[in-house]
């Protein structure tokens, strides 16, 4: 797989020129286009030796620490003597049984422990093995105790591992063999590899038979007359006995394979902050299991705790979710959360080389009592669209979720402007990609129709004019579409049109499999297999109208199928052409207008997350994220009121690359934002007219007649073209409740580049604007513009006279209301280098528990887009915390029960005909062999 990348990488450095091979210095060969054979060799070279060096490296390293008889120490980096001695060891020396057993004591924990599993592999060398044989070895003792069925054969096995112990640990010295002897002639085959290879030999023996005192302490349960935890003293013996002996006992080996304190008052003291420690994760482990061990007839709460609670034993066998011990969980909690902080600090005081796996071990169990408190589960982000989809998801995890929003409507860009009776669509207008909105609401337990969302279809899709005063309709309507191709490009060119929806269908499917749904968190998420095979078919190399001229040969048609690059921001000239999905799902999926408009959608999002206990304060700016001393965990957020709220995980919503620079401590990172290619920004009018305008469909696409100039005058000089071209929407034309009767409402938005501020823009042209004259200005020119353009290509007249009430955002207002970097509306660009692993992550790369959501960060920007990045985010969140994601466990509906008639089956890949063709040819050839075969004889 690297070498894959670097064979791509390779390719578009020697497209683009950075550095070339000389023509004596090349056969001429490729494997592709672009790759010369000598690249490709060189890298395929490179990358086998890399590879293939460090398996040899970490082989070595694997039979160093694992066999202790062969190599009595194991230092940290060996020695290359050492390492070339561990690879020519033959493996008839190797230690079969102990192999077996690692495995073994592996499976154990992967199954029955699944946190010490992964704790422990942040531990090194003989250390983690040692760790591991540790506690594979308690809960062997654990499962042979607890999994019998009477408590005579549970002490039984209790006396048998008591023995063990004495001949471990035998005063006097055992003959070779006595021990393993034992072990198999007493315990079960599957079992003995735990004993064999327990490291006694330099752990203490008053742990584990202290651990065999717990143990017994389960057994007591059996009795019906009393509960052994009689109050909080007896809980915490129990519980130093079961968990306090297990941290004692992995300390000793954390001395043992590192390095012991300096003292031994030291070594005490973090001894017995590891007890304290024990007893604390041993009251998180009881908190978590009150359901589980009320069905084992056992209860750990201390009866003087029930009795307060005017609670009996059997009322928590009976109903272990009663509210009452809901209380006394928490109150177990807070003891258990009291003893983690008490004992923290001794982390600190272990040898450096295993201070952050101890730490990283001890959080991982620590945080199971964080959700189960869940007083602090809260989070923090804006209530655009990926805001209140992600928080609806997450408060169906079961997360205490707030939100806080700047303005005082929630949406976002995504929201409503309402006048005497007229709505209008702030943001966007149209629905693409349904099968994203509904993805979402069904994941959330509803539908789009349960929630009150009526979608209707626009049709046709749009009205496309040019200034020659000819229009072009796009439908989903393939007869109409045939109709208006054919006009164009005559009978071939809808066959064309049929092959450009056919890889716009590729780029479609591909792109929500593999991009929208699939988290980019590095650059090696670009070599997964799934991805990597279909890089080339999604043409990000191309653009749109590189690609839609292969099937288009009038630039008239061209314009029709590439100006829908607007919606991602880009030009058609510069934006990859995977973006053809856009035309696919507009004319294969149709586009959509929610009845009463855009912020319907999120208006249901919204009520979703009130009823699963989302909390929205509206009117509340965030004025910074707060973090740790360190600054390595977000704790909460200040408002701009003052006030600070701690939550265990933040979320924001607002636009990335302002949070960067505003809410988060100023970096070379966040000032790289700054920096890199954004979005256009627009002048968008909202206008309320005292009459309907027929000549205007619902959607109204006018293109400019220097197609090209105009997109560079947005995207390359920042500029407001001199003819531009612009987007029409009436949303009274197909929901009547926008406008009062006989009246429209009208959207335009007028594509225009972002701003430029003074540093960003020395030595370069751009929106520069310091005044409010100027805004006036370029917005009278813009109007006067749109109001020309209309009435000559359409035929409507006296627009302006209509005109009764208009509502303008400009680059400066989306800047100041949104917090929009450069009035930038749809975020950063989405260029090849700035989409996939190179965007921005959804998770902050040097600050825990701090993620993102919304159009900057993957996967991009769009309401469905960004609805994709919301489960993306939400399901990173709960990977976090260790939590599973309570959606995407539903099959579809009948999939198992598939009639016959149904059942999909692909035809072979040759036929009968074919066969019979390539038969004959394969005879001819092999008589033909033989002809020439005996000639050649013959001439000899």
């Amino acid at each position: 797989m690297p070498t894959c990348y670097l064979w791509v990488v390779d390719t578009v450095a020697l497209r683009r020129g950075t550095w070339v091979i000389e023509s004596g210095t090349k056969l001429g060969w490729h494997i592709w286009d672009g790759l010369d054979v000598e690249e490709a060799i060189f890298f395929l070279v490179t990358n086998a030796l890399i590879v293939f060096g460090l398996v040899a490296f970490d082989n070595a390293l694997a039979i160093i620490d694992t066999f202790p008889v062969l190599f009595p120490t194991a230092p940290t980096l060996p020695s290359p003597i050492q390492l070339v001695k561990a690879l020519l060891i033959s493996p008839a020396h190797y230690d079969d049984q102990r192999i077996i057993g690692l495995q073994e004591a592996l499976g154990r924990l992967r199954k029955k422990s699944r946190s010490f599993y992964l704790a422990s592999g942040c531990f090194q060398g003989r250390l983690r093995i040692d760790l591991v044989l540790l506690y594979s070895f308690c809960r062997v003792a654990d499962d042979l105790v607890d999994n019998v069925s009477s408590g005579t054969e549970a002490r039984h096995w209790i006396l048998k591992l008591t023995e063990f112990l004495d001949v471990c640990y035998a005063q006097t010295p055992i003959k070779p063999g006595v021990r393993d002897d034992f072990i198999r002639r007493t315990f079960p085959a599957k079992e003995q590899t735990a004993l064999l290879l327990l490291p006694t030999a330099y752990l203490p023996s008053h742990p584990f038979y202290d651990l065999l005192k717990g143990f017994e302490t389960d057994l007591e349960f059996s009795s019906k007359v009393q509960f052994p935890i009689a109050d909080a003293q007896t809980l915490q013996v129990y519980a130093s006995r079961v968990a306090g002996t297990v941290a004692e006992l992995c300390l000793e080996l954390v001395f043992h394979h590192t390095k012991d304190p300096a003292n031994e008052a030291q070594r005490q003291n973090i001894l017995q902050a590891g007890g304290r420690m024990g007893v604390a994760l041993q009251y998180i482990n009881i908190s978590r299991d009150i359901a589980v061990d009320a069905k084992m007839q056992r209860i750990y709460l201390p009866t003087e705790w029930l009795e307060a609670s005017d609670l009996s034993p059997e009322d928590v066998l009976q109903e272990p979710s009663n509210t009452r011990v809901e209380a006394l969980r928490q109150r177990l909690l807070s003891q258990a959360m009291g003893l983690y902080d008490e004992a923290k600090a001794a982390i600190e005081l272990l040898p450096s080389e295993s201070r952050a796996a101890m730490r990283v071990a001890v959080e991982s169990y620590v945080e199971i009592g964080r959700v189960l408190r869940g007083l602090g589960y809260q989070l923090k982000a804006g209530a655009g669209a990926g805001g209140v989809a992600t928080a609806a998801r997450l408060a169906k995890a079961g997360f205490q979720v707030t939100v806080f929003e700047k303005n005082d409507y929630t949406g976002g860009r995504c929201s409503l402007i309402h006048h005497e009776g007229y709505r209008f669509d702030q943001g966007p207008s149209l629905l693409l990609l349904p099968g994203l909105f509904q993805e979402t609401f069904a994941e959330l337990g509803t539908s789009l129709e349960a929630e009150g969302v009526r979608l209707m279809k626009c049709e046709p899709n749009y009205n496309i004019w040019f200034d020659d005063g000819e229009s072009f309709e796009l439908s989903t309507d393939v007869a109409r579409m045939k109709l208006e191709v054919e006009k164009w490009e005559g009978k071939d060119g809808f066959e064309r049109y049929l092959g450009f929806l056919q890889e716009a269908h590729r780029h479609y499917e591909i792109s929500v499999a593999q991009v929208l749904k699939r988290n980019f968190t590095s650059l090696l998420s670009m070599t997964r297999p799934a991805f990597l095979r279909h890089l080339f078919p999604l043409h990000p190399f191309e653009s749109i109208y590189s690609r839609a001229s292969r099937y288009f040969w009038t630039e008239r048609l061209r314009r029709v199928f590439t100006f829908g690059s607007m919606y991602m921001g880009m030009s058609p000239f510069d934006a990859p052409g995977t973006y053809s999905l856009l035309q696919y799902t507009e004319l294969a999926e149709g586009i959509w207008y929610p009845k009463g408009g855009f912020h319907s959608v999120i208006e249901a999002l919204v009520g979703i997350g009130e009823r699963l206990g989302v909390r929205y304060r509206l009117s509340t700016a965030v004025a910074s994220v707060n973090l740790d001393p360190k600054g390595r965990h977000a704790t909460g957020v200040t408002l701009e009121n003052g006030e600070a709220m701690t939550a265990d995980v933040v979320i924001i919503n607002a636009d990335l690359v302002y949070a960067y620079n505003n809410l988060l401590p100023t970096s070379s990172y966040s000032r790289s934002l700054q920096k890199r290619a954004a979005s256009c920004s627009s002048i968008s009018f909202y206008w309320a007219m005292n009459r309907q305008i027929p000549e205007l469909s619902t959607h109204n696409i006018f293109l400019a007649e220097h197609y090209r100039d105009s997109f560079d005058d947005i995207f390359k000089r920042q500029l407001i073209p001199s003819e531009p071209s612009f987007y029409v929407n009436v949303p009274s034309r197909i929901d009547p409740t926008a406008a009062p009767a006989g009246t429209d409402s009208i959207v335009v938005l007028v594509p225009v580049g972002h701003l430029v501020d003074e540093k960003q823009g020395i030595g370069r042209k751009g929106l520069a604007v310091q005044t409010q004259q100027d805004w006036k200005a370029m917005v009278t020119k813009a109007r006067e513009t749109v109001f020309a353009t209309v009435e000559a290509r359409t035929g409507a007249r006296n627009l302006q006279s209509a005109l009764v009430q208009e509502i303008v955002n400009t680059p400066q207002s989306w800047k100041d209301v949104f917090n929009l970097d450069k009035g930038a509306i749809l975020g950063l660009s989405h260029s090849f280098f700035n989409v996939l692993s190179f965007r921005p992550k959804t998770k902050h790369p040097r600050i825990e528990r701090l993620h993102f959501v919304g159009a900057s960060t993957h996967p991009g920007t769009g309401v469905p887009i960004v609805l994709a990045g919301a489960k993306i985010t939400s399901e990173q969140v709960l990977e976090g915390f260790g939590m599973e994601k309570p959606w995407g466990l539903q099959r579809a509906k009948g999939k198992g029960d598939v009639r016959e008639i149904d059942r999909i089956r692909a035809l072979p890949l040759l036929s009968n005909v074919h066969i019979a063709v390539l038969t004959l040819l394969l005879s001819f050839v092999i008589l033909a062999a033989r002809w020439w075969s005996s000639g050649v004889d013959e001439d000899r």
